[in-house]
C-alpha cells in the first residue's frame, strides 16, 4: 500500500514564499514495495551528498552546509519513515524551514541549490489532472477512494452504512427477514437500493465533493442507474467500472478508473487550447516569456501552459520587466519558467503542465490573458 501526503494550497504558499537562501529541493522515485526501502535510502543518501557538494560550491562552510541538510539527515534514520512510501519523494531544506512530501508521481533523482525552491517538478499535481474518487459499493461493502492519475489511496469516512444490512437497520427494516431480492419484488429492492445509496451519498458528499471532484462507481451492471437516480451530486461520471468490487483490490479500481477520468480532466486542456488558438491576434495571448512573466507579476495570466523538459537560466528585472537568459546558470539565476508559473499560480491561474508539441507554439511557457 501506497502512502500519500496531501499537498495543500497553504503548502504550496509557504514553498513560494521568499526564505533565507540557499533552499535545497530533492526529489527521487521510491517504491512502495518494502523491500525495496534499501535501495531509495541509498538513493536518498547519494543526492545528499551531491546536495552538500552544491552547497559548499557556493561557498558555504561545512558546518552551515550540514545543519541545512539535517531534516534529510532526519529522514534517512528514522526507521519508521521508510516503510510508508508512495511514489516519490519531495524533500525542501533551507535555513529556518523544511518541509518533506510523499507524492504520487515518480520524479527523476533531482538536486537543485538555489535562491529559491524548485517547485517545477510538482506542476503535475497542480494541473488538470487532479483528484477523483471512486466509490465502490455491494450488499456487503461500501468503499470511498481517492485517486490521481499516479495512485489510489482508501479514505474512512463516518457516518456512511457500511453495507447494505446497516442500511436497512438506520430504515427500521430488518434484513434477517427475507432475502434481498424477494422483499417487494424488483421494484420493492430498487427502492431499497435507492434508500441505501442515498445513505451513502450524503455522508460522502461532503469528502468527495470539496472540490467538485469527478466521482466513479463501481459495482454491478443494474446498480449503477439505481446510484445514479438516487445521488445528488454533480460530478458522478456517466461511465462506470462493471462488475463485483468486493473481488477488487484498491489498484485494480485505480486501473479500470483512470481510462474514465482521464477524458474529463484531458477537457480542460483542450478547451484552453481552442480558446488560445481563438484569441490569437487579439493582445490577449502571448509565447514570449519576457511578456508573460510581467503579466504573470501583474496577476494578469488566466491560464499558463508550461513545458516540463525545459529549464531556461536567467533573471528577470521586475522593474524594468527585462530578461536575460543565460546558456549556462549564473548566480542569481532562476528557472524563468518555473518563475512564471509561481507568480501565476499565486493569482489564481489555470496552469497546464506538459511537453512539447502540448505547448502552444512550441515555446517553453504560453498564457491566455485575462485581458489584453
Amino acid at each position: 500500500m501506497a502512502y500519500t501526503d496531501r499537498i495543500l494550497e497553504r503548502d504550496i504558499d509557504e514553498l513560494l514564499a521568499d526564505h533565507a537562501g540557499p533552499c535545497v529541493s530533492i526529489y527521487l522515485p521510491t517504491s512502495v514495495i518494502t523491500e525495496d526501502t534499501d535501495k531509495d535510502r541509498i538513493r536518498l543518501k547519494n543526492l545528499r551528498s551531491e546536495a552538500f557538494d552544491q552547497l559548499t560550491a557556493r561557498g558555504l562552510r561545512r558546518p552551515d552546509a550540514e545543519a541545512i541538510l539535517l531534516p534529510v539527515d532526519d529522514i534517512l534514520e528514522d526507521d519508521s519513515f521508510w516503510p510508508y512510501l508512495s511514489d516519490g519523494l519531495a524533500i525542501y531544506a533551507s535555513p529556518g524551514m523544511h518541509a518533506h512530501y510523499r507524492v504520487p508521481m515518480s520524479p527523476p533523482p533531482t538536486v537543485r541549490v538555489g535562491d529559491r525552491f524548485h517547485l517545477k517538478p510538482l506542476l503535475p499535481l497542480l494541473t488538470e489532472d487532479g483528484v477523483f474518487h471512486i466509490v465502490a459499493v455491494s450488499q456487503s461493502e461500501v468503499r470511498l477512494l481517492e485517486g490521481t492519475r499516479h495512485h489510489v489511496t482508501p479514505i474512512e469516512i463516518g457516518g456512511a452504512p457500511g453495507n447494505m444490512a446497516e442500511a436497512l437497520r438506520r430504515r427500521g427494516r430488518d434484513p434477517g427477514r427475507a432475502p434481498l431480492r424477494r422483499w417487494q419484488g424488483d421494484e420493492g429492492q430498487k427502492l431499497l437500493y435507492r434508500q441505501f445509496f442515498t445513505q451513502i451519498d450524503r455522508a460522502l458528499r461532503p469528502e468527495y465533493g470539496r472540490h467538485g471532484a469527478p466521482l466513479v462507481f463501481a459495482g454491478v451492471d443494474y446498480l449503477f442507474p439505481i446510484y445514479r437516480e438516487a445521488a445528488a451530486y454533480r460530478y458522478l461520471v456517466d461511465a462506470y467500472i462493471a462488475g463485483n468490487p468486493d473481488q477488487m483490490t484498491a489498484r485494480e479500481l485505480h486501473a479500470r478508473a483512470w481510462p474514465i477520468v482521464e477524458p474529463v480532466f484531458a477537457r480542460p486542456r483542450q478547451d484552453a487550447l481552442q480558446t488560445y488558438r481563438s484569441l490569437q491576434g487579439s493582445g490577449r495571448t502571448s509565447a514570449d516569456l519576457e511578456t508573460i512573466l510581467g503579466a504573470a507579476l501583474d496577476g494578469r495570466v488566466d491560464t499558463l501552459f508550461v513545458d516540463l523538459s525545459a529549464d531556461v537560466s536567467g533573471t528577470f528585472d521586475e522593474t524594468r520587466r527585462i530578461i536575460a537568459v543565460h546558456e549556462e546558470p549564473e548566480p542569481g539565476d532562476r528557472d524563468l519558467a518555473a518563475q512564471a508559473a509561481r507568480w501565476a499560480f499565486g493569482t489564481g491561474a489555470r496552469i497546464f503542465a506538459g511537453e512539447l508539441p502540448e505547448i502552444p507554439e512550441g515555446g517553453p511557457v504560453a498564457a491566455i490573458f485575462r485581458y489584453a
